[in-house]
């Protein structure tokens, strides 16, 4: 949909010209010609010459109205969808554990977020502001400080100062080759140093397993809805401890007007309050709590 705000001022703009102008006209149209026929053939001409653009004007009114009542139409129905999915949002947590020094992530997100903003069947969609690649490992390593405004999950990074509670000491990653690695932060006691361990091992060593599933449903997307479900596993008896269902919207329903990128604008459910990057870590750390947290 185009920017029907400044259509309907710019057409606001030229009808006041237009009106000048056809005042001008009909003035010299009476006035320039001697006889009284030429005079009706002098207004005539001018009378069709301003209506030309008067009804190309009414003509882009009436398109551009059309376009705003669709895009009501289509707003409301995939809100309605989006309502109706956040019914089933929230998190389901059946057991936590304590003294957790590692954990297993069987997949990452993808770090691809640049390029699918405006890709309605992006997999990531449903936590589109959640970091993806090596950082998305890196969130579950970083301690976290005091957040704002109180009552909020705090930042995240490297720095062990003030710190309010720490990350993992390693996380374990599934490769898509099946080959296991684990992470850790090379420099635990640098602040400022981010950058990444990993070693290769035979097969994983934590007995907590964190994966996700993206709902890539073909109907919700061409509503601008998807959904993506959070699972924490206890491999050793194959049970689920935890999960956590999110769904999100974009209310612009991929409109890209004015350099707009349509999944940075959505909404999700359930609330959160906290960094949008790291929401699958805010979870998980409430169920596999690590040895500070006990």
């Amino acid at each position: 949909m185009r920017d029907y705000w400044l259509t309907q001022d710019l057409l606001k703009a030229a009808g006041f010209g237009l009106l000048a102008l056809a005042a001008l006209g009909v003035v010299l149209a009476l006035w320039l010609p001697r006889k009284w026929w030429q005079k009706g053939v002098a207004l005539a001409v001018v009378l069709f010459l301003i209506s030309i653009p008067v009804l190309q004007g009414v003509k882009e009114v009436a398109q551009e109205q059309k376009a705003v009542d669709d895009y009501k139409e289509r707003y409301a129905k995939a809100k309605a969808l989006f309502d109706e999915r956040c019914k089933t949002a929230g998190e389901k947590i059946y057991k936590t554990v304590g003294g957790i020094e590692g954990l297993l992530l069987l997949r990452i997100r993808s770090d691809d977020m640049v390029a699918n903003r405006a890709n309605p069947n992006w997999p990531d969609a449903a936590l589109p502001n959640e970091a993806g690649g090596d950082e998305y490992i890196r969130k579950f390593l970083y301690w976290e400080h005091n957040g704002s405004p109180a009552g909020s999950r705090g930042y995240l990074n490297s720095n062990s100062n003030g710190a309010t509670s720490k990350g993992y000491k390693y996380v374990e990653v599934k490769s898509a080759d099946g080959s296991f690695s684990r992470y850790e932060l090379l420099n635990p006691n640098n602040p400022s140093s981010t950058e990444l361990k990993r070693t290769p091992i035979p097969k994983p060593t934590a007995r907590y397993a964190v994966d996700f599933v993206n709902q890539v449903e073909a109907e919700d997307r061409k509503q601008w809805v998807a959904g993506t479900t959070i699972t924490i596993t206890d491999t050793k008896i194959g049970t689920v401890i935890a999960q956590r269902q999110s769904y999100s919207f974009e209310p612009g329903l991929g409109s890209t007007a004015g350099f707009r990128a349509p999944w940075g604008f959505a909404i999700t459910c359930p609330t959160f309050r906290g960094w949008d990057s790291a929401r699958t870590r805010y979870f998980v750390d409430q169920i596999l709590k690590t040895k500070q947290e006990e």
